[in-house]
């Protein structure tokens, strides 16, 4: 004759399986409706700035493809190290994301995080990518790439160029010119661009890096333009300005920005996001104003955009480590 106590391990068996299967379905449905709240989208730096600009061009309307509201935060600081930080320790969820710029990669080669972009991170997929451009004052006679190059090889040193700061992607623009055409210009770094652009201006400074985005508006103004670009496709608001790769081969400098979640965050999650992101930039109104500010989006998978990440990475780390730069 059986017990009750001889069931006991068999009843507890089904209703440990049972529970297990009503959690398994709790997380089907979970995710089978993601998004149900607000998304937090952290924006590294501060509001006006390019890739602040660009977030939210296209934010909004992702928001629009998902159903719930996606709201920008800036967090600006440290060089973007703030904001990223700030994401790294955040629920992976999908519900707080990043959209940072070529810094993130930058950052890692230069100095000690307290997070790591390669563990911390999921990349989601990359919004957009600005060529830096040339940009000379009136300073200079140089009317194209070659000219300057020549007058840059006849006069060592005495060509000064400004950027936005040590280590900021327009300084290792000009550390790779200096390297792979064999010139010598100085760096200038400056702590914003508007002092940079006054003293481009008035030909304290004789050129400068800059992304499209802020050289389109300036270019023919006060004697400045805009000689050569360092992207591999043309730039539709600067026609007929050559790729500094023409010149010197193999030279490539462009800013990106793109969005990552914390690691963790559902493969589905992220799939979703990047099939909603890449629909929204693919759409004429998003093209036209990314055009018009000299950037560009392409179709990218995330795991297409980590490759990427991870060899940007290894580029920028590598020319640092060359040009011996730090902070």
């Amino acid at each position: 004759m059986t017990s009750e106590r001889d069931h006991w391990p068999t009843r507890r068996g089904l209703l440990l399986a049972s529970g297990l299967a009503a959690c398994a379905a709790r997380g089907v449905r979970a995710q089978g409706t993601y998004p149900d709240r607000p998304l937090r989208v952290t924006v590294s730096y501060g509001a006006g700035g390019a890739v602040d600009t660009l977030a939210r061009i296209v934010m909004p309307r992702l928001g629009q493809r998902l159903g719930q509201p996606v709201v920008i935060e800036n967090r600006p600081g440290a060089g973007g190290t703030i904001g990223a930080a700030f994401v790294a320790r955040s629920t992976p969820d999908g519900y707080t994301l990043l959209d940072d710029g070529s810094g993130f990669v930058i950052n890692a080669a230069l100095m000690q995080l307290p997070y790591n972009i390669r563990q911390d991170f999921r990349p989601v997929a990359r919004v957009a990518t600005i060529p830096n451009v040339i940009l000379l004052g009136p300073s200079v006679q140089a009317r194209s790439l070659k000219e300057l190059l020549d007058l840059a090889r006849a006069k060592p040193g005495e060509l000064d160029c400004s950027s936005t700061g040590v280590g900021s992607s327009q300084h290792l623009a000009l550390e790779m010119l200096n390297r792979m055409a064999d010139v010598r210009i100085n760096h200038v770094p400056y702590r914003d661009a508007p002092s940079s652009q006054n003293d481009l201006r008035s030909g304290r400074i004789a050129m400068t890096f800059a992304t499209a985005t802020t050289a389109i508006p300036l270019n023919g103004q006060d004697g400045m333009r805009v000689i050569a670009q360092g992207g591999e496709e043309p730039i539709p608001r600067l026609p007929g300005v050559t790729a500094i790769s023409e010149l010197v081969p193999g030279f490539r400098s462009e800013e990106w920005q793109g969005v990552f979640a914390p690691a963790g965050t559902p493969r589905d999650i992220v799939a979703r996001l990047n099939a909603e992101l890449t629909e929204a930039l693919a759409e004429e109104t998003i093209r036209e104003r990314f055009t018009a500010l000299g950037a560009r989006s392409r179709r990218e998978t995330p795991e297409e955009f980590a490759t990427f990440v991870a060899a940007e990475a290894e580029r920028w780390s590598a020319l640092v480590r060359e040009a011996r730069i730090a902070l």
